[in-house]
């Protein structure tokens, strides 16, 4: 099974309603987008089927600039994705069922980073900071160590 996991990109540090779901996009996190959005256009696998969405206005946000005139389903609201561990992520996937994949989660760390070293046994350096999209190809069912990184895009913080 192929997994994209994709964290969102950088948000306001608060929102001025004061709840964290409501944080927004930074300009930096939006010209990441488009940089994702970019190198999802010429990338030659697969691209995902099923899509799903953390209902975080950074999240929903992120999807939306990201997949924007691409050829990719309407981003699915998942509220489990909200606040997540890596161990809620390999329920939530696991009970996808029989979906199509590959599969797009767009969401939150610590819950992305710690799933991408449950499945690859290893860490991601220098971690998977805002923005950051790890395309995992994992053998089902999910355990410990069955996946491997295919392909990691990961923003360049100095022209951030």
């Amino acid at each position: 099974m192929k997994l994209w996991l994709l964290r969102h990109a950088a948000a306001q540090a608060t929102a001025p309603s004061g709840r964290d779901e409501d944080r927004r996009l930074t300009p930096a996190g939006r010209s990441v987008c488009h940089d994702l959005h970019a190198w999802i256009r010429n990338y030659r696998g697969a691209w995902p089927r099923t899509v799903l969405v953390s209902p975080a206005q950074r999240t929903t946000e992120t999807a939306r600039l990201v997949l924007d005139r691409l050829e990719m389903p309407q981003p699915e609201p998942a509220s489990r994705l909200w606040l997540a561990s890596a161990g809620d992520l390999v329920e939530l996937i696991t009970r996808s069922g029989p979906r199509p994949d590959p599969l797009l989660l767009i969401g939150h760390n610590p819950g992305l980073e710690d799933l991408v070293a449950w499945l690859c046994d290893r860490r991601l350096v220098p971690g998977m900071k805002p923005g950051t999209l790890v395309v995992v190809d994992a053998s089902l069912p999910l355990h410990p160590g069955c996946g491997e990184i295919e392909v990691c895009f990961q923003p360049d913080s100095e022209s951030r």
